[in-house]
């Protein structure tokens, strides 16, 4: 036995165990949910090396000394990054696979990034304000259409 279900005016075959098929809109936004928190994460990576590697190179690159908003160690700064980068990684990973608790921490690792990039502002302007959008993009892509997944079809017709 099998029954039909309408979901946003589209049709879907389910089994009497309950399997409903997840909305394309929303795995895409998944997707791109969790590639864009693995490009977050790329970007804090490979800047919280560079500052830990050579804090001069920023200076070199504005051509004026750095100073930030807490400390202008540059090293501390890039652990920091590095230490977000690598949450970012593992949410982003396991956004991939489904798991919840991975909306939870990347919605929380992009909003502390955020404000993390907006502290980190006076290294390289452009720079953080790219990850701050690329944050922007996650946050909108897991709150907004993370749950769609898993919720009930509104109308369930069953054939005879």
């Amino acid at each position: 036995m099998s029954s039909t279900q309408i979901s946003s005016g589209a049709a879907t075959r389910a089994t009497n165990a309950g399997y409903v098929p997840e909305d394309r809109s929303s795995v895409g936004w998944r997707l791109f949910a969790g590639t864009m928190i693995l490009i977050g994460a790329a970007f804090n990576l490979i800047d919280g090396i560079v500052a830990v590697a050579n804090a001069k190179y920023f200076k070199e690159v504005s051509g004026q000394s750095v100073h930030l908003l807490l400390t202008s160690n540059l090293h501390a700064w890039g652990w920091v990054a590095i230490g977000i980068g690598a949450l970012m990684a593992i949410a982003g990973v396991a956004i991939f696979f489904g798991a919840t608790w991975a909306r939870v921490l990347g919605v929380i690792a992009a909003g502390v990034n955020m404000i993390f990039q907006l502290a980190y502002l006076a290294h390289y302007p452009f720079w953080s304000f790219t990850i701050i959008l690329v944050d922007v993009l996650v946050i909108y892509g897991l709150v907004v259409h993370g749950e769609r997944a898993h919720q009930q079809p509104d109308v369930v017709l069953t054939e005879s």
